[in-house]
This record gives C-alpha cells, sequence and structure tokens, in this order.
C-alpha cells in the first residue's frame, strides 16, 4: 500500500504516466532530480518490545539499500536518541556524521534557548521572572560556556504561568533510573556527589560501543548527556537544574541504590529531630551514616561530609529550598534551608572538622548568615562537627540554636 502511495505521489509531482518497481530509482533516471531524505525518530522501531532482531536487521538493510551509495540521494537527515553506532554494528550506515550534545559545536545554537532569548520571552508572560525560569530550566552548557535552556518546559512554563516538571521522556529506557540500574555501582556515587552539588569530572568523547545495552559508567553516563538528564562542560558533569533535580533526588530512594536508599529513607527522621532542637538525635543519626563505612560517603574531604548531610536531609527538600555554598551576609554558609511553605523554620547550617560545633555557629553569627532568611519568623541555627580524634568515639558533634 505504501509503495503505491509513493508511486502515485511521485507520478504527480513530475507528470510522470507510469512509475515501474523501483519508483525513486526510476524517477531518478526520467527526471535526474535527487531527493531529500528527512526521517525524525528514525530509531523509534528499536524501542518496540514486540520488534525481533531479525526485523531490526531487516530495517538497518532496508535503510543501508535505500540511501547508501545511492546517486538519487542528496542529503539524508535523520533524527534520534542514540548514536547510529548503537544499533548498527558493521557498515549499514556509516555513511552519517553524528552531532550530539557531548561534542557539537556546529548546530549547538539550535538545541535550546539562550539567556537572550529567555530574557525577551519573559518580559512577555508577567507571572515568571528570568531568575525563576534560570533555576528551573537553566544549566546546560554551549562550547563556549553560554548557558543553554531547556527550550519544551520554558515554552511550557511560560504559557501555564506556572514553573513545574515538564520533561517528556522519550527513548529505550525512558526514566533516569531505569539508566543508573543497568549499573548501579558504576554511577551510585557519581549521582550522589552530584545531588550534593559536587560536579563529577570525567572525560567524555561519545558512544564507543555497538550495543544498544548500557553498562559501563561512561556509557551510562554518556547517554544521561545525550538525553539531557546531565549537562556536561570542561570535563565536568552536572544536574542541570531544578527541573532534573527533582528526579534525581527520586532515583535515590530506590531500592537499587541499597545502603543509600535506607539512608534517605530515614532522613525524615533528621529533619524531625532537627526542627525539635534534638541535636544529639541529628549527631547519633549522622554517626549511624558513618558506621555504615559506604566507601565513597568516608570522610577523606568536606565533600564526603556534604554528601553525607544531602542524604541526611534530603527528605527536607520536600519542604525547603536547599543551597549549598550559598552567598548570605558576609561570606557563604555551607548550607541554606529556605521553606517553601509556612510553618517550617528556616535553617543556617554550618560543617566543621576537627575544630567544634560551637565554632560552627560562633562562625554563622559573626558572618551574619542569617542575612538571606532574617524575614523569616523562626530561624535556626546548626552547627556539625567532624572529629578524627575521640576518646568517646562519637565522631559527630551537634549543636542548634534558635535564632533571636
Amino acid at each position: 500500500m505504501d509503495k503505491k502511495r509513493l508511486k502515485s505521489d511521485l507520478e504527480n509531482a513530475y507528470g510522470i504516466i507510469s512509475i515501474e518497481n523501483n519508483p525513486i530509482q526510476d524517477a531518478f533516471l526520467e527526471t535526474n532530480h535527487k531527493f531529500i531524505f528527512i526521517m525524525d525518530e528514525w530509531d523509534s522501531i528499536f524501542y518496540k518490545n514486540f520488534i525481533k532482531d531479525k526485523d531490526k536487521n531487516a530495517y538497518l538493510e532496508f535503510l543501508k539499500g535505500l540511501l547508501k551509495d545511492q546517486p538519487y540521494v542528496e542529503l539524508a537527515y535523520m533524527t534520534g536518541v542514540l548514536p547510529i553506532a548503537k544499533y548498527s554494528s558493521g557498515s549499514e550506515l556509516n555513511m552519517f556524521r553524528e552531532y550530539n550534545f557531548i561534542n557539537d559545536r556546529t548546530y549547538e545554537d539550535y538545541f535550546g534557548f539562550d539567556e537572550k532569548e529567555v530574557k525577551e520571552l519573559s518580559k512577555h508572560f508577567s507571572k515568571l521572572s528570568f531568575e525563576v525560569l534560570k533555576k528551573w530550566y537553566d544549566g546546560y552548557y554551549k562550547s563556549d560556556g553560554s548557558s543553554l535552556f531547556n527550550p519544551r518546559s520554558v515554552s511550557f512554563a511560560l504559557m501555564d504561568g506556572i514553573c513545574l516538571n515538564y520533561w517528556t521522556e522519550t527513548g529505550p529506557m525512558n526514566e533516569i533510573d531505569e539508566y543508573i540500574e543497568h549499573n548501579t555501582n558504576a554511577v551510585r556515587e557519581d549521582i550522589v556527589k552530584m545531588v550534593a552539588g559536587i560536579p563529577v569530572e570525567v572525560e567524555l568523547e561519545g558512544y564507543s560501543v555497538s550495543s544498544l545495552q548500557l553498562d559501563s559508567r561512561d556509557e551510562i553516563l554518556s547517554a544521561m548527556v545525550v538525553f539531557g538528564f546531565l549537562s556536561y562542560h570542561d570535563g565536568f558533569l552536572r544536574i542541570p537544574n531544578y527541573e532534573l533535580m527533582e528526579k534525581f533526588q527520586n532515583v535515590l530512594k530506590r531500592k537499587s541504590m541499597g545502603t543509600v536508599a535506607e539512608i534517605v529513607n530515614n532522613s525524615k527522621n533528621v529533619l524531625d529531630a532537627t526542627i525539635a532542637l534534638d541535636a544529639q538525635k541529628v549527631a547519633q543519626y549522622i554517626e549511624e551514616v558513618d558506621n555504615r563505612e559506604i566507601p565513597f560517603l568516608q570522610y577523606n574531604d568536606e565533600n564526603s561530609l556534604s554528601c553525607v548531610i544531602t542524604l541526611c536531609y534530603l527528605h527536607a527538600r520536600n519542604y525547603y529550598d536547599i543551597t549549598r555554598e550559598d552567598k548570605s551576609g558576609k561570606g557563604y554558609v555551607d548550607y541554606l534551608f529556605i521553606p517553601k511553605k509556612k510553618g517550617y523554620p528556616a535553617i543556617v547550617l554550618e560543617l566543621k572538622f576537627d575544630k567544634s560545633a560551637q565554632e560552627a555557629i560562633n562562625q554563622i553569627k559573626k558572618k551574619n548568615y542569617v542575612d538571606r532568611v532574617k524575614d523569616y519568623e523562626e530561624i535556626l541555627y546548626v552547627g556539625i562537627n567532624y572529629s578524627t580524634n575521640t576518646k568517646d568515639n562519637k565522631h559527630h558533634h551537634c549543636i542548634i540554636e534558635k535564632y533571636k
């Protein structure tokens, strides 16, 4: 049926009375006009469960016969989720040049909205400021380091007048956690660090394997960049924005994350103890995490403690906007908890190593870290210290004070 329609279309377009068995080839031979082929989501067949391997191979052979070394092809433009190398193990479609988020400098200007465009759009929609749109949907980078926004989400947010998670998953594995679960151990540490706001250094050049299955760390992280789940610039991976951060936070709760999920599921207790001013309980909860001896959560540097604090307070993100190393007063506070709704106190949290929790509290006061949240009715100061040398074997100490 489709071949008959193609013949009919070509006959009508070129005024040819009859096209025989090879309509495109015959039309070219008779008119000497070459064709441009445009295929959107050309690889969608590979995501269908009912499509068998023999069908996929037949499809690749069809595309090879249609496009490769054919004199009637002026240009073939195909869009898909993953590179052709993921599907074609041989030379079936080796004539394409591929562009993606990892290594493209040619078409990057067309992948999203830049800051100038978003600022201009926000002027015409009064409900949302540029700053709010930037927080939610910025976080990608062009090769020169300039910002790139998620265009789909920006458009929906402006039309609806509210910032929400508009992310639409596409592809063979349409959820972030499905990527990770191919090899949770390989990327668990990376995910925890990025949720804690710590960029992950890695060298990604693209895809080098021929299998659709993503198993190694580089394969999983590369795919997540191409899908837009992560941003990659100057050798560092980051969670781009607030929209994607919500998804990664949910990943940490999954059973496949093992002990990390257990810590996260206990994080409600840590927040409750903090609000109840139970400093001893907070220190106890954090101590329990340290005692689990998770390798990448052992305290080799400040980032390790930051990862522990992130996990212990992950539940708090349901009620707070939590920022790390944020400017407030006369310096940068380690953690600032800004309530999303009434009934919750603002929290200023400072960390120390081999010093004292009281020194952390004193620094909060001396540098006026409360400045960013001073208008809230209730504010808590939280000082947490980790000591490497203790007689009582309790490495964590906490002090919580109410701001007066």
